[in-house]
């Protein structure tokens, strides 16, 4: 263990271990070529990578991460759930299952729910070809309630050889595999599309999804002011919501004028809104979006 990251060994793979990065690095913005690639990256006790899951990437602005508006890039869709991976690890002989913090916690044992009948064709498609990937997931579980909700599965959402040093990034020709394999997997796959960067960032403003992965001369994630506004008003203490709306002004700086309205609507409505929970406040704003009443709300 370091003072930025940790290095953690599985109990029910004694052997193994998880590399994370720690909490002081994402609040103080210590990053670096290394620590972007501990989400979750399993190695064995010689350090060799056995599990190789994704980059991390930034939010559009943050370090100065950005993409020229007429640049042709390839947009995904993002899955409101949580990452997990699949990849046949040689030394424990079978195809294991890891989250971007562990190989033993409650989210493994929820992913495995989703991924537990792939292990064989993970295993499989690694004996015959002599390579090693990591198949990478974003599970959505019932039992795991997000922000947005979206059907329950496993949506397939990248691979990458364990062997891969560069950060990863995909293509059309990747994704046009992914499509391929998930339908053979009878697995889902996000949405996505190539066009300029300036329209994946208009569309973006009005969407009412997470937001979307971009690939291009640079990698970079854009939440949309659905998501943000929608996590904001579900989770925010009620005495401090009570504070924001008693001054709307400078609450209507912080989010995107389409959510002028929303803002107008939950002060109009606060007193049903402040004794709402997560979810119910989720429906409410949900119910805002589609022009229904809202009294039903507390019913679920």
């Amino acid at each position: 263990m370091t003072d930025l990251h940790q290095m953690k060994e599985s109990k029910r793979y004694p052997g193994l271990f998880v590399l994370k990065y720690k909490n002081k690095v994402f609040y103080d913005n210590l990053w670096n070529d290394d620590l972007i690639e501990m989400r979750g990256r399993v190695v064995d006790a010689q350090g060799n990578t056995v599990i190789n899951p994704f980059t991390k990437i930034f939010n559009r602005f943050e370090n100065k991460t950005d993409i020229d508006r007429d640049e042709e890039v390839l947009a995904i869709q993002k899955i409101n759930g949580f990452m997990a991976a699949i990849t046949y690890v040689p030394k424990v002989g079978a195809s294991v299952v890891s989250t971007t913090g562990s190989l033993d916690s409650d989210f493994v044992a929820l992913a495995e729910k989703h991924l537990d009948r792939l292990k064989g064709r993970v295993a499989d498609m690694a004996k015959r070809s002599g390579n090693y990937f990591t198949f990478l997931f974003e599970i959505v579980d019932e039992s795991d309630p997000h922000i947005i909700k979206e059907k329950p599965g496993a949506y397939l959402l990248g691979l990458r050889h364990i062997n891969s040093t560069e950060a990863y990034k995909s293509s059309p020709e990747t994704e046009m595999f992914l499509d391929h394999l998930a339908q053979e997997w009878e697995v889902y796959r996000p949405k996505w599309f190539i066009d300029k960067f300036s329209h994946v960032v208009k569309m973006a403003k009005t969407a009412m999804h997470e937001g979307y992965v971009v690939y291009g001369s640079k990698s970079l994630k854009i939440k949309t002011p659905y998501y943000l506004t929608t996590k904001f008003l579900a989770r925010i203490n009620a005495d401090k919501l009570v504070d924001k709306l008693n001054d709307k002004r400078e609450l209507k700086k912080t989010i995107d004028e389409e959510f002028y309205a929303l803002i107008d609507y939950v002060d109009e409505f606060k007193d049903i809104f402040l004794i709402c929970n997560e979810q119910q406040r989720i429906i409410f704003i949900e119910n805002f979006f589609r022009g229904e009443e809202n009294v039903g709300a507390l019913d679920n």
